[in-house]
């Protein structure tokens, strides 16, 4: 088991870090703002090992969950505006998610692989996540990193709205 710490603070080039326990940098994370096509990259020691896209050029937007250049998962914009919802489409992958309070589980392959929390901090974001199989570090990351964007997604499009759906999606 380990614990990690996703600090996520206002910045216009999108790089935050994440953190073990003793404070120790353990990957970095990536983005373009103004780009029309939205990419975070998961980096530890300096190369690639994740990426999270979000496609703006389909009929409804979805995000795209990548390791090792295959995607894991795809979360999909479902209704419009203030209805939207997202659905979460994996074959290895189950996620249980509370989207009101963000707390969610994550199973890959029948085994639950970690877990986590935001918590609400002044500045920025904060992720509380514990990784239950040091295997799939990569694999969980990648998929809070897509769940972060949905989220950031859906609370702009549920600004005036009570819609917030809880549970698995």
């Amino acid at each position: 088991m380990k614990s990690l710490l996703m600090n996520q603070t206002m910045d216009l080039n999108r790089r935050f870090t994440i953190q073990d326990e003793a404070g120790h940098v353990t990957h970095e994370v990536t983005g373009q703002l103004l780009q029309m096509q939205k990419n975070w990259q998961l980096v530890q020691e300096e190369a690639e090992i994740g990426r999270v896209t979000k496609q703006t050029f389909s009929m409804l937007p979805h995000i795209l969950v990548e390791v090792d250049g295959r995607v894991v998962a795809t979360i999909q914009k479902t209704g419009f505006l203030m209805f939207a919802d997202y659905r979460i489409d994996s074959r290895d992958l189950q996620i249980d998610i509370n989207w009101a309070t963000m707390t969610f589980s994550v199973t890959y392959q029948g085994n639950k692989i970690g877990q986590g929390k935001r918590r609400w901090v002044r500045f920025g974001k904060q992720y509380e996540l514990t990784l239950l199989d040091e295997a799939a570090e990569t694999v969980f990351l990648s998929v809070v990193l897509g769940l972060d964007r949905a989220k950031a997604d859906k609370t702009v499009s549920t600004l005036f709205s009570d819609n917030w759906a809880g549970g698995k999606k």
